[in-house]
């Protein structure tokens, strides 16, 4: 009888439970959070896996524990309180990452002062400035204690504390941050880059293995230096971008580039700066972010595709017209210099706007 009383699930073999456990943290993208907030206080937060599996029943409580590909993941928000947590938070975080084993492991970091969309966009409320925090270098110190774990991390935080330089991170390949986190890393086999905050190159980080990068917000010149400090990079996007200052440089070459992703801004004269003089062998993709397409953004990418050095490139544009509202008319000058123009990935049918056989 008390067999019947059992429920189905907890008469599984440990490591089917042990999957089950993992499809319900694979489920959500962003890594879980460890503590929640209020306006006065901090908590656990045990409203979310892993930690919620830990309060169902003591199997699910043993099975959890001993599963450490689930505490492999963890999202920090700093709290920016002067003063230092009780020493149950901190104590957590630290049992968090031992049950993690020796995995790799996924952090997010972020204060709670900023304003941010993890996917898209981080924006800065300046009047809301970071501070040392007892409480945040609790948190850090305790965090840079795995750092020859990290493998992939996200730093949302500008200035987050006594950032030191040279942190040394050998297994870390994804890596979202602040301009200056980033110059303190050295991360040999880092690949994927994304920078938050203005970039301008030419401070030569000690990571130049970078195969995909993206900026949020650079220069014409640091967009070509990128070819300079990050020869193997393969895939750019950028964000937004402006003219910048510095001494510029005439003729660069990125050998690997593949794919690049750019906007049309309002000067237009910018993206062409962007290309002229610059020689991208292997280009196979450039995706043009605009918001409506005339035939001033259609010539503004005949002209870039032009002065540079590429092999007809597929141009694919990026906007809100939907691939039949497009005005053929309008992108027939792109055959100039490309073979094939797509609009969010469609291909347009370029055949209808090319002369036909005279008869």
């Amino acid at each position: 009888m008390n067999h019947l009383l059992v429920p189905p699930i907890n008469r599984l073999p440990v490591e089917l439970l042990q999957q089950v456990f993992l499809l319900i943290l694979n489920d959500d993208p962003e890594n879980p959070s460890i503590f929640s907030y209020g306006d006065t206080h901090i908590a656990v937060d045990v409203t979310s896996p892993p930690l919620l599996l830990t309060h169902v029943c003591r199997l699910w409580r043993d099975v959890a524990h001993s599963t450490t590909a689930i505490w492999s993941r963890i999202h920090v928000a700093l709290p920016g309180r002067i003063k230092p947590l009780q020493p149950f938070l901190p104590s957590l975080l630290e049992v968090w990452l031992a049950r993690s084993g020796h995995r790799p492991l996924s952090l997010s970091i972020v204060s709670e002062q900023l304003c941010y969309s993890r996917d898209t966009e981080v924006r800065y409320l300046p009047w809301l400035r970071p501070y040392k925090s007892g409480a945040d270098r609790q948190l850090l110190e305790i965090l840079l204690s795995a750092k020859g774990r990290w493998e992939s991390v996200a730093i949302m935080s500008p200035d987050i504390c006594d950032w030191s330089d040279n942190i040394d991170t050998p297994r870390l390949r994804t890596l979202k941050c602040f301009r200056r986190e980033f110059k303190g890393l050295n991360a040999p086999n880092l690949h994927r880059l994304h920078i938050f905050n203005r970039s301008d190159f030419p401070a030569t980080p000690t990571c130049k293995n970078i195969c995909h990068l993206r900026l949020q917000h650079t220069t014409v010149n640091a967009i070509r230096f990128t070819s300079v400090i990050f020869p193997h990079l393969e895939n750019m996007v950028v964000d937004d971008y402006s003219l910048g200052s510095g001494d510029r440089i005439d003729i660069v070459t990125q050998s690997r580039l593949r794919s690049m992703t750019l906007p049309i801004t309002s000067d237009r004269q910018e993206f062409i700066d962007i290309f002229d003089g610059f020689h991208l062998p292997v280009l196979q993709k450039l995706t043009v972010v605009v918001e409506a397409l005339k035939p001033l953004e259609v010539e503004c990418i005949r002209m870039a595709l032009a002065v540079s050095t590429c092999h007809e490139p597929t141009v694919d544009l990026q906007m809100a017209t939907p691939p039949s509202d497009v005005d053929m008319d309008i992108v027939e000058p792109l055959l100039s210099v490309t073979k094939e123009v797509t609009v969010c990935g469609k291909v347009l049918d370029l055949l209808e706007i090319l002369p036909g056989p005279e008869t």
